[in-house]
């Protein structure tokens, strides 16, 4: 397994990160998730506007590697 984590190329909305076998995997299951938040009344499309996109960076992480993410 591998973690797959999408990040903004901007400020502002969310980011997303799953381990999974494969990036189709890991897509599928953040679509899904994406999908599950609009039933959240604190949700708003604007946060996953970019979701499909190339506004969206895929960094994919081999086990015991680490990532930082700066949060300002």
């Amino acid at each position: 397994m591998k973690l797959y984590a999408w990040k903004p190329n901007g400020y502002g909305e969310y980011s997303f990160f799953v381990c999974a076998g494969n990036e189709q995997q890991a897509r599928t299951v953040v679509d899904a998730h994406i999908e599950s938040l609009k039933d959240d009344e604190y949700f708003s499309d604007y946060v996953t506007s970019g979701w499909g996109t190339d506004y969206y960076e895929l960094t994919v992480v081999e086990p015991l590697n680490v990532i930082t993410n700066c949060n300002d």
